[in-house]
């Protein structure tokens, strides 16, 4: 191993949304007041937003995102091709990885906690007796602070779904909607079958507003042209107006009706990404923002964008320190089918004589058996963990472990911690491992912690 670190040391801080005291409580009390929930329609929210002073109405043109996987790395890349071209971008996603800062950008930075604190106690004052959720109460924050300071534009991520979610209360033809692939998840909430869950996430639709939509199954794409027919929405649709032809070169092309550019593979891993890269380009082509898509420009942007805990390499700090030389250590918050068969993808692109293990936790509500089977058949062991210091449902590392057993896999063993886990398969192998940390964004989360 390259480094040592005591039990002490390893020990994640021991914060959940700050590592500033006043904001970590600010934001403990809004949870205790304002408890998360799935609300069953906007009023509530609307009503609030009515007593902050209407700020949803009054922020610069919006890209609003929805759909099961690639939101975050989508607005990432619409992030770094307005900064590269010297604008101002708001954006606002969720959750965070890290720190709650995380969510909240403001021209390309985190929110400052004076500024936090300042909208928090604002805000606080003005839910009082609201009967709205935790989530609602931070969307509202973020138009808030977005309608105060300039920008060129605003990034805005749903939270759940599409048509109930609390960003879902922008309207006008300021805006345009990026509809991402679409596959099962959050099905106790949006819907069993894909033409369900697809029905939530095109309410972001919105009448006379363009709509892009990324590659999907044909019977997502029939929901959404329908929507985007019902309220005169014109549809930019993969494979028909737009497409992506993947190279062998570590290239890529775009091609459009107006464009044809051939660019870099971006410092995102994993092929998914072109595809999140492109729907940026599609949506900024269908914007006012059009002209501003030159091959340089693209280019530039493509290698500055960044989104962490998406299949990133961690090479340095406590965590790869317990590693030898050679070996690999990756995060990635995939935690649904279609997140799973993305990185199985990337395995079989990895392709060489490092035998890949996988650390991993999974929420109880989550498919267990569609997400570890893309992954198992490329896994030459993997170890589950405990996840009782999670503020959410997850299944324990037994549970878990039992599961994975039933699928006719067998090297599979627990371990209390994350640096337990490495510590473990690094203990077993002298030659080079890779090691994928995956299933849950708050296990990446907690990973990434280590790093501060």
């Amino acid at each position: 191993m390259t480094g040592t670190q005591s039990a002490e040391s390893m020990e994640s801080p021991d914060w959940t949304f700050s590592p500033h005291p006043a904001v970590e409580q600010a934001i403990r009390s809004v949870f205790a007041e304002h408890p998360p929930l799935y609300p069953e329609n906007l009023k509530n929210l609307l009503h609030f937003l009515k007593t902050l002073g209407n700020p949803h109405l009054r922020l610069p043109f919006t890209f609003h995102v929805a759909g099961t996987n690639g939101k975050g790395s989508t607005l990432a890349f619409l992030q770094a091709t307005f900064e590269t071209a010297g604008l101002r971008a708001h954006k606002y996603t969720s959750p965070h990885l890290v720190s709650f800062d995380e969510r909240i950008v403001l021209s390309g930075r985190n929110i400052a906690p004076d500024l936090l604190l300042s909208l928090i106690d604002e805000c606080a004052r003005a839910a009082a007796g609201e009967e709205i959720s935790f989530f609602e109460f931070f969307t509202a924050l973020a138009f808030l602070a977005f309608s105060r300071l300039p920008a060129d534009v605003v990034l805005l991520e749903t939270g759940l779904g599409g048509r109930l979610d609390a960003t879902n209360v922008v309207e006008g033809e300021n805006l345009i909607a990026l509809l991402t692939s679409i596959s099962h998840d959050h099905m106790h909430v949006l819907g069993e079958t894909l033409p369900e869950i697809a029905t939530q996430k095109a309410g972001i639709i919105k009448p006379l507003s363009p709509c892009v939509i990324a590659p999907q199954e044909e019977v997502v794409n029939g929901v959404f042209l329908k929507q985007a027919a019902t309220v005169e929405s014109p549809a930019f649709l993969y494979g028909r107006d737009w497409t992506i032809v993947p190279r062998a070169d570590d290239s890529f092309e775009y091609k459009s009706a107006k464009h044809d550019f051939l660019l870099p593979n971006p410092a995102l891993q994993g092929q998914h990404q072109l595809y999140n890269a492109g729907l940026a380009i599609a949506g900024i082509e269908k914007s006012p923002y059009a002209e501003m898509l030159r091959q340089p420009l693209l280019e530039k942007a493509l290698q500055r964008v960044s989104w962490p805990g998406r299949l990133q390499q961690i090479t340095s700090g406590a965590l790869a320190s317990l590693m030898s030389a050679g070996w690999e250590l990756w995060l990635d918050g995939a935690h649904n089918d279609a997140g799973a068969e993305a990185l199985a993808r990337q395995a079989i692109l990895w392709n060489d004589e490092k035998p890949l293990h996988l650390i991993t936790a999974m929420k109880r509500t989550k498919d267990v058996s569609s997400f570890y089977g893309h992954l198992l058949p490329h896994a030459a062991s993997v170890q589950t963990v405990d996840s009782s210091w999670i503020d959410a449902p997850m299944l324990t590392a037994e549970d878990l472990r039992a599961r994975i057993l039933s699928m006719n896999y067998d090297n599979v063993k627990t371990s209390s911690t994350l640096e337990s886990a490495i510590r473990a398969i690094a203990f077993q192998f002298s030659a080079p491992q890779r090691i994928l940390v995956t299933g849950s964004l708050y296990l990446v989360g907690h990973a990434l912690k280590h790093q501060l």
